[in-house]
């Protein structure tokens, strides 16, 4: 089974994949603290679909064995996670119908920041990264996962275990 460790966010890094922001980091505020109510607008954006409306989901991953074992990647959309309450582990690589172990990353994914996935990157499930518990926001069309998900089951040796 191929190990793979956890890399610290970074854009150099993570460019390819997609982008992120923190959502909760007031430090790029460019007037600097003022009213106790402000609007940011637009921080991330990510393409759905010009015809479906959006759909918040809610993932609860708890502290398991960090072992990949299925893989998906979206054709035709972008996804958008965030890690509400605890800091998460994800994976991602390069899209592909045949999946090359050696072409996924993983990252460690601070709580408050949105990770939006470009179309086509492969990822799966979350994991836990120092905790028991994590709630983790996820942003999609609705029906992607009955009209837009193409999924690898990973058997064996080609199963990934994540280095946390």
């Amino acid at each position: 089974m191929l190990k793979i460790p956890v890399q610290e966010l970074s854009l150099e890094k993570f460019r390819k994949y997609g982008d992120y922001a923190s959502l909760t980091d007031d430090s790029f505020r460019p007037e600097g603290p003022g009213r106790s109510n402000e609007f940011y607008p637009d921080r991330i954006s990510l393409f759905l679909s010009p015809t479906t409306l959006p759909s918040a989901s809610t993932c609860r991953v708890s502290k398991d064995d960090p072992i990949i074992s299925m893989v998906e990647y979206h054709q035709y959309t972008c996804e958008g996670l965030l890690p509400i309450d605890a800091d998460c582990v994800i994976f991602v690589g390069p899209s592909g119908r045949n999946v090359d172990p050696k072409t996924i990353e993983a990252f460690h994914i601070p709580k408050g920041t949105f990770v939006k996935l470009n179309p086509g990157v492969l990822h799966g499930r979350q994991f836990v990264y120092d905790t028991d518990v994590a709630h983790i926001l996820c942003l999609l069309p609705q029906r992607t996962y009955g009209n837009d998900m193409h999924a690898t089951f990973l058997e064996g040796d080609d199963r990934i275990e994540i280095q946390i």
